[in-house]
């Protein structure tokens, strides 16, 4: 019974992902959207602040683009390795754009009480539009891409992970190097 309900539970969470991605902006007929080795697509958001940031902004860094949002289960359970990650390389050309597709009038206060209660302090762009998930064709929350110093995706991946892994980590220490 106790494995039955997990399996039903994970179910759940990707068909509630997928249903989000289609109502953001997301596509059932090209669930692959951008690829691997292409040059990320322009994109701008407010961050916290309200200050416009950009892709272009951070060509010449490794970035990690994260799309989540505050109701999202698995985005919340991968949150603190994405903060591990950041801390680790920041100091060495290694940024984080966490993009929240938190939607309502209320959104940007629900994702700052979030960072709040976790601890986290990673760098946080705002879309209640989810023009990100247009722009990168994504298929829903989480959906994350590895940017090289050029701008181009070096990997992407469709749901949670740890980021704080050693294949992420060796990931992130070969494009720095590069």
């Amino acid at each position: 019974m106790n494995k039955t309900l997990k399996v039903l539970g994970a179910i759940l969470v990707v068909g509630s992902a997928i249903v989000a991605g289609l109502l953001l902006g997301g596509s059932a007929d090209d669930p692959s959207g951008v690829e691997v080795t292409d040059r990320v697509p322009e994109y701008e958001a407010p961050n916290l602040s309200g200050e416009p940031v950009s892709f272009a902004d951070h060509r010449g860094e490794v970035v990690l683009v994260n799309v989540w949002a505050t109701w999202c289960g698995p985005c919340r359970i991968e949150m603190p390795s994405i903060q591990a990650l950041y801390d680790r390389y920041r100091e060495r050309g290694f940024t984080v754009l966490a993009v929240s597709v938190d939607v309502g009038p209320n959104h940007r206060e629900k994702v700052i009480e979030f960072l709040e209660e976790e601890g986290l302090e990673l760098p946080v762009l705002l879309d209640p539009e989810g023009r990100i998930m247009r722009t990168l064709q994504t298929v829903g929350v989480p959906e994350t891409f590895v940017l090289d110093r050029e701008g181009r995706i070096a990997k992407r991946l469709i749901g949670a992970t740890n980021w704080d892994s050693e294949a992420n980590r060796a990931l992130i220490e070969q494009l720095l190097q590069m």
